[in-house]
């Protein structure tokens, strides 16, 4: 089970277009012809443009 700030930080994810992979694995596409995947613990406003997978 998650904690209630890993439940929030899911919520405010999926509210802003990332998608959810599997428990604390999000996918953010910012360029849907980019070949290139940035994989981060801390995803940041800068990452707007380019495709991250946020796994925590």
């Amino acid at each position: 089970m998650l904690c209630a700030s890993a439940d929030l930080a899911a919520i405010e994810a999926e509210s802003i277009g990332w998608l959810p992979l599997r428990d604390g694995a999000y996918l953010h596409v910012g360029d849907p012809e980019g070949d290139v995947i940035t994989v981060v613990g801390v995803p940041d406003a800068s990452m707007a443009g380019v495709n991250v997978l946020w796994v925590g």
